[in-house]
């Protein structure tokens, strides 16, 4: 497959390594030459230093015969525009990086309207990802379907679960959300259960249902081990602009710590619901003053490594039940409790 990557930052790189590995044709667009000399010698692309919406550039690149065309520039605007320059080329299909919380209500349009294929926002995915485990702090694995109107959680059945040595017909009995048992991981085997199977004690169960009747499911079920309604949130960045949002949205207290006081009064009339602090969350005294010790998870997004592993390690100390960090570097170590999740991000 012939596939055109405009950007060669963190993730534009990344996806060259990989995709050059499965074999495609791949042409690589920066504007910076050393960078493109670099990914030229590491993994034996085409390489050509100018601007990705330039027409001659991508005629060069080959946009006219191209399966897909992937745009990971550091600009929004650029990516879009490259994207419709290329399918109007014959392109086949695009696909743009969009991050700016600004065109977070657009996507439907440019796929719709402008023809991208695919918008995708890594920082508004991290922040999704992180407040479905928020949502669902019980289940082991959670992911959704159909553009997350369906998700699908895996949990394990401990013996004081009230599942427990329970036939799936008898579900009904005990709960009337509208779910599905779709698969049981017992040992090392998987099984599509019928209605007469029981579930036993460390199964793993896999449901699938909408968010509110998987959430109805696991209260009627008392299977929640912890509740987490009070989260505080480092760094008011475009991860914590949108977990704010979308943690608010369910009614959580949500306070959001952020040390650049323009960017708090921006973010204080973003979030109409959220409790924005101008500090410095990494001060241990700013982080009791604003009582860490009774929050139920802490979300780390300082942008800065090092910063996020100490302010989850001092979280830990306060035994907060959930601790997230955001590590940038993927060579960074995990250095505290079990409770912490750690989230490898890429541009």
């Amino acid at each position: 497959m012939n596939i055109i990557i405009v950007g060669q930052g963190k993730l534009g790189t990344t996806m060259t390594k990989q995709l050059a590995a499965e074999g495609h044709n791949v042409a690589v667009i920066d504007i910076r030459r050393e960078t493109v000399v670099s990914v030229v010698d590491a993994y034996d692309v085409m390489g050509i230093c100018g601007n990705g919406a330039n027409k001659e550039i991508l005629e060069e690149a080959g946009a006219a015969k191209a399966k897909l065309i992937i745009a990971a520039t550091a600009s929004d605007e650029l990516n879009i525009l490259t994207c419709l320059i290329a399918k109007r080329m014959g392109t086949e299909h695009s696909i743009a990086r969009v991050r700016n919380p600004d065109y977070a209500n657009q996507n439907q349009f440019l796929r719709s309207e402008l023809g991208i294929n695919m918008i995708v926002n890594p920082e508004f995915e991290t922040a999704n990802e992180i407040s479905r485990i928020i949502r669902f702090p019980s289940a082991a694995n959670l992911d959704s379907f159909a553009r997350g109107k369906v998700e699908i959680a895996s949990l394990r059945i401990h013996s004081d679960n009230p599942l427990c040595d329970m036939a799936i017909c008898d579900l009904r009995k005990k709960t009337k959300a509208k779910v599905l048992i779709c698969a049981v991981q017992r040992d090392d085997s998987v099984i599509i259960p019928s209605g007469d199977f029981v579930i036993k004690c460390d199964d793993i169960i896999s449901i699938t249902g909408t968010r509110s009747e998987l959430t109805s499911f696991m209260r009627q079920c008392k299977v929640y081990k912890h509740k987490v309604k009070n989260v505080m949130i480092i760094g008011g960045g475009r991860i914590g602009y949108y977990l704010s949002k979308l943690l608010s949205d369910t009614g959580r207290n949500i306070k959001l710590i952020e040390h650049d006081e323009a960017k708090c009064f921006a973010l204080s009339n973003s979030l109409p619901d959220v409790t924005v602090i101008h500090g410095d969350g990494t001060d241990q005294d700013i982080l009791d003053e604003q009582h860490l010790e009774n929050q139920d998870a802490l979300v780390a997004l300082t942008g800065i490594d090092e910063e996020n592993i100490i302010v989850s390690m001092y979280a830990n100390k306060k035994n907060v039940h959930k601790v997230f960090e955001q590590l940038y570097n993927c060579g960074s170590q995990r250095a505290h409790s079990k409770t912490a999740h750690k989230y490898h991000r890429f541009g």
